[in-house]
C-alpha cells in the first residue's frame, strides 16, 4: 500500500484504509485458510491410508502364489550344495559322489621364461571326446569334434613368445584358458578346457612356421592332436589332467555329468558335487514353515498398521485436534468392507481351514489382528496343502489372499480407485482455492485504491476548507473597528 500520510486534515489517511480493507477481506481470507488447511489435511490422511493399503497388498502377493507358499529349507552336506529353482518338493535324496568331473589340462615343455620364443603360425584347437590308445589317457587313437567348437589362432612375429601365445589365446576368447606356470626355474605352457567333462577334451592341430607341423621345434612344440586322414596322434604336450564326467549315484541310482553343477538333477533342484565322499550323504529338503509364518506375519503387521492409521485419522478429540477423516463416509465404507473380508469364510472343498481363526489369526476388539504362531505351525504341519488353499483358493474358490487384495483395490487402485478420485477432487478444491486468493489479491488492491482516492480527496477539501477558514478569520481580524484581543 503506498503511504501517503495527510495532506491537510491530520488524518492518518494510510491507517484508515489499511483497517477498512482488512476488515472487510479479513473474514474472506480467513474462509480460505481453513478451508485449504482442511483439504490439505483430507489429502495427507487419504494418501496415508493408500499408502498402508498398498502394503497390505505387498504382503498379499507372497500369500497368493502356491511357489511362495511352498517354501523350502534345505539342508545338505558339505560335499553337496543343492539351490531350489522352481516349484521342487519335498524329499531326501542320499548322494554318493566318487569322481568329480575335471577339464582337461595340457602343458608344453619348458622353455626358459615367459618371453622365450615360440614360433609361428596357426593354432587350431578342436574340442570334443578323444579315444586314447591306452584306454584312459595319454596318447589319443581317435578323437571325435565337436564341430561348433572349433577355433583357430595365429601366431606370428608380434605374438610368438610363450608369454604372446598366452595372451593371444585368452585374447580370442575360445573355450580354452592359457597360463604360465613355474617349473623349478623353467617356464610351461598351461592349455586348460574351460568345460569339465570327457567330451570336451582338446586336439590341437600346428600349421607351423618352419613348415613342419609336428616335429618338437616351432610352433608345432604345441602340437598335441589327432590326424583322421593319417590316423596319427602328435603328442608335443603332456597331458597333465584328464577331462572327465562326474560319477555318482542319487538314490541308488548310478549317474554321470559333465559338469559338477547338474541343473534340474531333481525337479526344481540344482545340485553341485563339491568332493568326493566315502558313504551316502544325505540331503533333506523340507517345507520351511517359518518362513511361511514370517509371510503370515508380515500381513498381520501390515494391517495393524493400516488400522492404526485409519483409527487415528477417524478419531474425535474434544480439544480441536480430531482426525482429518472424523465421520468420513468413506472411511467408514472401507472399514466394514475389510472387516467383511476377514471375516467371511473361504469354503475349501474337505478343508477344516475356513476363517482366520482356524489358522490363529483373531481380531480383538479395536480391529487388530494377531498371530498364535504355534497354531498356524500345528496347521501347517497337519495340512500344509488346505493351509494354502485357504489363502490361494483352488479351482472355482476364491483364495483369501486374492478376495481380501480385491476388496483394497476398489480404494487404493492407482488409476481407478475411490481413493484416487477423492484425491482428484481435492487437488481440484485446492487449485479453486488458489484461484480464489488471486481474486481477493485484486480485490484487495481495487478496494484499496478506490478508498485511497476518495480518503485522499477528502482530505485535501477539508485541507482547502481549513486555509479558508484560516484566510477569513484573518481578513475579519483586520476589519476597522475589529478587536486586536
Amino acid at each position: 500500500m503506498a503511504v501517503l500520510g495527510s495532506v491537510g486534515s491530520g488524518l492518518d489517511v494510510d491507517a484508515i484504509v489499511s483497517a477498512l480493507v482488512n476488515a472487510e477481506l479479513a473474514p474472506r481470507k480467513s474462509s480460505l485458510d481453513r478451508r485449504e488447511s482442511s483439504f490439505n489435511a483430507e489429502l495427507s490422511a487419504v494418501g496415508t491410508l493408500k499408502n498402508a493399503l498398498s502394503d497390505i497388498q505387498t504382503t498379499l502377493e507372497s500369500l497368493d502364489v502356491v511357489t511362495d507358499f511352498n517354501q523350502l529349507s534345505i539342508d545338505s552336506p558339505s560335499a553337496v550344495t543343492v539351490e531350489k529353482t522352481s516349484s521342487a518338493i519335498a524329499g531326501r535324496y542320499t548322494v554318493d559322489v566318487s569322481k568329480l568331473a575335471s577339464s582337461q589340462v595340457l602343458a608344453s615343455g619348458t622353455f626358459a621364461d615367459s618371453t622365450a620364443t615360440v614360433g609361428t603360425g596357426t593354432l587350431t584347437f578342436e574340442f570334443g571326446t578323444p579315444t586314447y590308445a591306452s584306454g584312459s589317457s595319454g596318447a589319443y587313437s581317435g578323437f571325435t569334434p565337436d564341430a561348433t567348437k572349433t577355433a583357430s589362432v595365429v601366431i606370428d612375429s608380434s605374438n610368438n613368445t610363450l608369454a604372446g601365445i598366452r595372451d593371444a589365446v585368452n585374447a580370442a576368447d575360445i573355450d580354452v584358458t592359457a597360463s604360465l606356470v613355474l617349473d623349478g626355474t623353467q617356464t610351461r605352457l598351461l592349455f586348460t578346457s574351460k568345460d569339465t567333462g570327457a567330451a570336451n577334451a582338446m586336439s590341437i592341430t600346428v600349421s607351423d612356421g618352419d613348415g613342419n607341423n609336428t616335429n618338437a621345434s616351432g610352433l608345432s612344440q604345441l602340437a598335441h592332436g589327432y590326424d583322421s586322414g593319417t590316423s596319427t596322434f602328435t603328442g608335443n604336450m603332456t597331458e597333465a589332467q584328464v577331462g572327465i564326467d562326474a560319477e555318482f549315484t542319487l538314490n541308488g541310482l548310478s549317474l554321470t555329468s559333465a559338469s559338477n553343477t547338474i541343473a534340474g538333477l531333481v525337479d526344481g533342484l540344482d545340485f553341485t558335487l563339491k568332493e568326493t565322499t566315502t558313504s551316502a550323504a544325505e540331503v533333506v529338503v523340507s517345507r520351511d514353515n517359518d518362513a511361511i509364518i514370517e509371510d503370515v506375519q508380515s500381513f498381520v503387521d501390515s494391517y495393524n498398521d493400516y488400522q492404526s492409521a485409519l483409527d487415528r485419522l477417524t478419531a474425535f478429540s474434544e480439544n480441536g485436534s480430531s482426525g482429518a477423516l472424523l465421520g468420513d463416509s468413506m472411511a467408514r465404507q472401507l472399514q466394514q468392507t475389510l472387516r467383511s473380508s476377514l471375516s467371511d469364510s473361504i469354503n475349501i472343498s474337505g478343508s477344516s481351514y475356513t476363517t482366520l481363526s482356524s489358522l490363529g489369526i483373531t481380531t480383538d476388539r479395536d480391529g487388530q489382528l494377531s498371530l498364535n504362531t504355534d497354531d498356524l505351525k500345528s496347521a501347517l504341519v497337519a495340512d500344509a496343502d488346505n493351509v494354502f488353499k485357504f489363502f490361494t483358493g483352488e479351482s472355482g474358490t476364491t483364495g483369501f489372499a486374492e478376495r481380501l487384495d480385491t476388496s483394497i483395490d476398489i480404494y487404493a487402485n492407482v488409476a481407478t480407485g475411490l481413493f484416487a478420485s477423492r484425491e482428484e477432487s481435492l487437488e481440484s478444491q485446492l487449485d479453486d482455492i488458489d484461484d480464489a486468493r488471486l481474486a481477493l489479491d485484486r480485490r484487495l488492491l481495487s478496494l484499496e485504491e478506490r478508498y485511497l482516492r476518495q480518503f485522499t480527496a477528502m482530505d485535501t477539501l477539508v485541507g482547502q476548507l481549513q486555509a479558508t477558514n484560516d484566510f477569513l478569520s484573518n481578513q475579519l481580524k483586520n476589519l476597522p473597528g475589529s478587536s486586536k484581543d
